[in-house]
């Protein structure tokens, strides 16, 4: 493919709209395609930046507060540092940057900019919705900036009307365990922010006779029980941080034992939690879109909790619909039953997966001639 060169523009906000990001931008490396990650708040006003750390604090402690901004419309152009920008599209420029795939709609301000810039020039922008239905940074572009899509691309990964999946963020370097081969474990989680019911959930799963992968966040405080593993996202480690070698990457993990932290280095070509929700039997948590990428990439059903936003509403009443997912109140009333667990694993396990990749269909649609190569 010469010297082409596809930019990933995620954000930091959870890991719903960066993991994912991270796996397409491995998908075109894959394919000998270069790629370069970039995170939106590194392009925000620092006094901005400096008080996400709060926000993350708050909604994990109070998910009504989280539930209740999402509903709210925010003006993102208000938090942007212009001078960074103007040196990010400047760098752009330079290179002749073509080629966008955006997650978040905060990054569709700034990619208005770029194309004014590059006029009369061509340049393709997909917008990769990674729910299924619009989550709030899309949502509040489309209440400022109602036409924003017209210039662009619409990539969903599922039909919300039709309730089924379009195409998927694939991770080869996973498999889809049988269920047999699957310890009678569960993974319990927050999300990337750690927001939601499931630590609610954690003292009734604990008696119904499965082992728990406990993702805990940094004022996690209860005491470790020996029958479950509790495990961490490295707590120096920052989605819009680079790291030594100028990229952003998977996060490392942390292993929380009552003697010592074991630190597990991150991995390039995928996440760690992935693999601890292929060896699950089941994924505890709200619907996330990285929790549905896990989901589909592990054949691992989810457990649907509370949602965050209607966006992730969506998400359960579409897993649900599938087969694919189950809500915990119906699970807890079948007596958390493993039978259950294993209809889901093989609906996931059976569906239809030829001509679903997503970096595939990207390179079947977007065909590159010269003027799109970086010299």
């Amino acid at each position: 493919m010469g010297n082409r060169r596809i930019t990933i523009l995620c954000s930091g906000f959870g890991l719903g709209f960066y993991i994912p990001g991270l796996l397409v931008a491995q998908g075109f490396r894959q394919r000998g395609i270069d790629t370069e990650v970039l995170v939106f708040e590194s392009y925000m006003e620092q006094e901005k930046i400096d008080h996400i750390p709060d926000s993350r604090a708050a909604y994990h402690r109070d998910f009504a507060l989280a539930n209740l901004s999402a509903r709210l419309p925010m003006d993102i152009r208000k938090s942007i540092d212009d001078a960074r920008v103007e040196q990010l599209l400047d760098g752009w420029e330079a290179e002749d940057r073509r080629e966008f795939i955006s997650l978040s709609g905060h990054w569709v301000y700034i990619l208005d900019r770029y194309r004014e810039r590059m006029q009369p020039r061509p340049v393709h922008a997909d917008l990769l919705y990674v729910d299924s239905d619009l989550a709030p940074s899309w949502k509040s572009l489309k209440r400022y900036h109602p036409r924003y899509n017209e210039p662009y691309y619409d990539a969903c990964l599922y039909d919300r009307d039709k309730l089924d999946i379009r195409c998927e963020v694939s991770v080869p370097a996973v498999s889809r365990r049988p269920f047999a081969e699957r310890e009678a474990r569960l993974v319990v989680h927050g999300g990337g922010w750690g927001m939601g019911t499931y630590r609610e959930t954690i003292p009734t799963l604990a008696e119904s006779g499965y082992a728990l992968d406990i993702i805990a966040y940094p004022d996690s405080q209860s005491p470790l029980d020996p029958r479950h593993r509790y495990l961490m996202n490295a707590t120096d480690w920052c989605a819009w941080v680079k790291d030594a070698e100028g990229r952003h990457g998977f996060p490392p993990l942390w292993e929380l034992t009552d003697g010592e932290t074991i630190r597990h280095a991150p991995r390039e070509d995928r996440h760690w939690m992935i693999d601890i929700a292929g060896s699950a039997q089941a994924i505890v948590a709200k619907p996330g879109a990285g929790t549905l990428i896990d989901s589909l990439a592990t054949a691992t059903p989810i457990i649907l909790l509370e949602p965050f936003g209607s966006h992730e509403q969506r998400n359960a009443e579409l897993w649900e619909h599938l087969g694919y997912g189950m809500r915990y109140e119906r699970w807890r009333e079948s007596g958390y039953a493993s039978e259950a667990l294993e209809t889901m694993h093989r609906a996931l396990q059976s569906r239809a997966t030829e001509g679903m990749d997503y970096v595939d269909r990207y390179c079947d649609r977007v065909h590159v001639d010269p003027a799109l190569r970086i010299s």
